[in-house]
């Protein structure tokens, strides 16, 4: 599969994604692992983005051991809006250029019937700066300086539940994943903190050709964080409608539901709404700062093989709309 797709993201903007991926059976007599995959891609967006990176996700030995290897490299130009969900309704930002390299790797083993449980490793060197601003800095967030060049280490653990009948468009099933990540200075990290992170999914096939899917996930940081590890509302599209990182803390949920419908001729629609939200920590959350969003998106279907999804969605936040493009199914 080669696809040049044009893409947009609320945090990078507008641009062009090259990729080539090869969707594939390591061994064609094995009927219970689904598809491995390896791809390669590159990007390039209208805010000065850009970034290159390969990545491969295998099933061995009649789905006993999933293997997931990625490593890429990037400058991206993003925004700093401070963290809070004060922070984030004020609006006010601070322009940043990340550069860096990053490299990744899990492994899990089934241990009984659809559980997996494995450990996961990654690797990051950062160095961050502050862009040129207009306007008067009054107001705007501050950054410890300590944070904008630094190396990051975390050796992990991951414990999966799979019951999903396909991993690129499910129709039945539901996925539970919980992963904690340990950044110490004992393997070579400059900051000691922990990030834990579990979601579910669940999808239900109402008629044929329309799916019902829903999703809730939460997040949580603690110890020495630096910004950009701390739980990002937006991020991984949850939700749709806002930018990734307006909204950010050490504590963070958002719940989803989407209605999926197969057209003719390869094409579908869908649409979805949720709500979530960030804090400090948990006692901290608030109904009447909750964060919602709905919206509705089209598909296409790329290959007759996998159901995989070219997709744009239009969503519509607390702080104004946005539109994503992109390749696969939002959760």
């Amino acid at each position: 599969m080669f696809a040049p797709i044009p893409m947009h993201s609320p945090a990078i903007g507008a641009g062009l994604e090259l990729g080539v991926g090869y969707i594939f059976k390591l061994n064609q007599d094995d009927k219970v692992s689904p598809p491995s995959a390896i791809g390669a891609g590159a990007l390039f967006t209208s805010n000065g983005t850009r970034g290159g990176a390969l990545g491969v996700k295998l099933y061995l030995k009649e789905d006993l051991y999933r293997v997931t290897l990625a490593g890429g490299r990037a400058r991206v130009n993003y925004d700093f809006f401070g963290t809070g969900i004060i922070a984030g309704n004020e609006g006010r930002f601070i322009p940043l250029t990340s550069r860096g390299t990053a490299i990744f790797g899990e492994m899990l083993r089934r241990v009984k019937g659809k559980i997996y449980v494995g450990g996961r490793v990654q690797y990051r060197q950062l160095s961050i700066a502050i862009r040129p601003q207009d306007g008067d800095s009054e107001g705007r967030p501050g950054i410890d300086e300590v944070e904008l060049d630094a190396r990051t280490v975390a050796l992990g653990l991951k414990t999966t539940r799979d019951t999903r009948n396909d991993t690129f468009y499910p129709t039945r099933g539901s996925l539970f994943e919980f992963t904690s990540d340990f950044f110490d200075q004992a393997w070579g990290s400059r900051f000691e903190y922990q990030v834990y992170k579990t979601d579910f999914n669940r999808y239900v096939t109402l008629a044929p050709r329309h799916v019902f899917a829903y999703r809730a996930m939460g997040c949580a940081a603690n110890g020495r964080v630096p910004f950009y590890d701390l739980c990002l509302y937006g991020a991984m599209n949850d939700l749709r409608g806002y930018t990734a990182g307006r909204y950010q803390d050490r504590r963070m949920f958002a719940t989803q539901a989407e209605y999926r419908v197969e057209l003719p001729k390869r094409f579908g629609l869908v649409a979805f709404g949720g709500f979530g939200g960030v804090a400090r920590h948990l006692n901290e959350f608030r109904m009447d700062q909750l964060l919602p969003a709905a919206g509705a998106g089209g598909r296409f279907r790329l290959t007759k093989e996998s159901h995989v999804n070219f997709r744009v969605d239009f969503a519509v936040g607390r702080n104004g709309h946005t539109v994503t493009i992109g390749v696969g199914e939002a959760f």
